[in-house]
């Protein structure tokens, strides 16, 4: 919906600006609130905990997985009900939601009261779809692009950000800080959405349903693929439970498949997968979150294992934390990339991405043993380019390839794809580099680091394939004719 459904049309185009504007902060606020606040700072923090609540590496990794396997699961159907109900009040209520998530974990007692703050704050990664999609309700499809590239870069800044004092909050006050300060912002953003954000009630005609089946397949699919790879290193790659537990997945997911495909109100039209632009805005989404985790492993790895090893650099973790923490900050160049989606075509802006990844891949197979600090870091550079520029291009692309009404619902899929590739990157990495180091406790040949970077550079070879497919933009929609200048 444009601003007009729940606003006079009488308002003064200056006005309307100044309220555009006030939605599209207040939007990328809750993002980067939830990415930098909540996402962010528990990760570096985990030995505190384990050592506050005295419990096993087994146990205190739930801090983690709590967040994802949430949020994986609740984005696509959050992301439906948005379009459904109306995205003000699914934001308010993810908000919501969240906040109380925090607040329990910032008074937990136990480590069961942690985790269960932090399955609900895993609600939160709905924040991105639904402020996209209230974005792409309220600019015009070229200020939408930008926005995604403003998005983006408030992603990789407060990740950075969050990463960089997450420390110094737990060392120097209490792990509860580390929960007390985005309470606090994230209470201040649902002040702002209550304020700024329009309802996006439908208006005429029948208001549509929630796909109850779809969810629950899809919930079910998901679910059942992440567990089995987050217990794949325990269980076994070959085990029983692994298999069976993975098949019982990917049979919920086909399932979801063939009921959204025949359905009249899908939780997500997959019917739209049938145009290139939006299958290849699904392989940068994959791409990005293979590619990070992979990276968020093999690197620290590399940098710090002795230089005995012949590639192992011997560097402290404050060394491997600057590294990833300055790299990072290459995200702020994401609205670049939609400035060049706008000259030159969504084409060659999103195979920047595939080919930055691939380059880093190819500048750390071609430095071989003889790394160095400098190619590590050139190699993380160009692969945290090609991730800001891969999640800028998927969400431009879905702007560009499906209707405004559907543009929420594709995020939220989008969100969900890159947070299984996440946990794919992480295990196939993980497991790479610990299947080749034995006996246990021998370093990792560089040949596993070697497989490690090849398989990022062959996702990036085959996204950039599907890159190449991409197609001309849709004609503007109506929306598009309403915020015309």
């Amino acid at each position: 919906m444009s601003l007009r459904h729940s606003r006079d049309t009488r308002v003064l185009p200056a006005d309307q600006r100044t309220r555009a504007t006030a939605i599209l902060a207040t939007s990328i606020a809750c993002v980067a609130a939830f990415k930098g606040l909540n996402e962010s700072v528990t990760p570096p923090a985990l030995p505190i905990l384990q050592e506050e609540f005295q419990v096993p590496g087994s146990t205190i990794s739930w801090v983690l997985t709590g967040v994802l396997l949430t949020g994986t699961i609740a984005t696509p159907i959050v992301s439906r009900l948005g379009e459904v109900w109306d995205k003000r009040r699914a934001l308010l209520g993810v908000l919501a939601i969240v906040t109380i998530g925090t607040l329990t974990s910032a008074l937990s007692t136990s480590i069961e009261m942690l985790i269960a703050g932090q399955l609900l704050q895993g609600v939160g990664l709905s924040t991105v779809p639904l402020a996209i999609g209230i974005i792409r309700d309220t600019q015009s499809e070229t200020r939408t692009k930008s926005a995604n590239g403003f998005m983006v870069a408030a992603i990789f800044t407060s990740t950075a950000f969050g990463t960089l004092v997450a420390g110094p909050i737990a060392d120097h006050l209490s792990y509860r800080w580390l929960f007390w300060v985005p309470f606090i912002a994230l209470t201040l953003c649902m002040t702002a959405v209550w304020i700024f954000v329009p309802r996006s009630l439908k208006t005429g005609g029948d208001r549509p349903s929630l796909d109850v089946a779809g969810s629950v397949l899809l919930a079910f699919g998901l679910a059942s693929v992440l567990l089995a790879l987050t217990f794949a290193p325990e269980w076994g790659w070959l085990s029983p439970k692994f298999l069976l537990l993975t098949a019982a997945g990917l049979l919920g997911l086909i399932s979801f498949i063939r009921v959204e495909l025949t359905t009249n109100e899908p939780l997500v039209d997959l019917r739209l997968m049938r145009s290139f632009t939006v299958v290849a805005a699904s392989g940068m989404m994959f791409l990005a979150g293979f590619c990070i985790n992979a990276t968020l492993i093999s690197v620290p790895l590399q940098t710090q294992l002795p230089e005995s090893t012949g590639y192992g650099l011997g560097e402290s973790a404050t060394v491997t934390s600057a590294i990833l923490v300055s790299t990072t900050l290459i995200g702020l160049t994401a609205p670049l990339i939609s400035m060049l989606d706008r000259s030159v075509g969504p084409r060659f802006a999103s195979s920047i991405g595939p080919l930055s990844i691939l380059a880093g891949a190819v500048v750390m197979l071609a430095a071989g043993e003889r790394g160095s600090i400098v190619i590590i870091f050139i190699a993380t550079l160009l692969v945290t380019f090609g991730l800001s520029v891969s999640m800028t291009q998927s969400l431009n692309l879905v702007v560009s390839g499906v209707p405004a009404e559907k543009v929420t619902e594709f995020n939220g899929l989008n969100f969900a794809i890159q947070a299984v590739a996440g946990t794919i990157g992480a295990q196939v990495s993980g497991a790479v580099l610990t299947a080749e180091s034995a006996p246990a406790g021998t370093p990792p040949p560089w040949s596993a680091f070697a497989t490690s970077w090849g398989v990022q550079g062959v996702i990036a070879i085959v996204v950039f394939a599907l890159v190449l497919a991409v197609r001309t933009q849709k004609a503007p929609t109506k929306i598009d004719a309403d915020h015309q200048p």
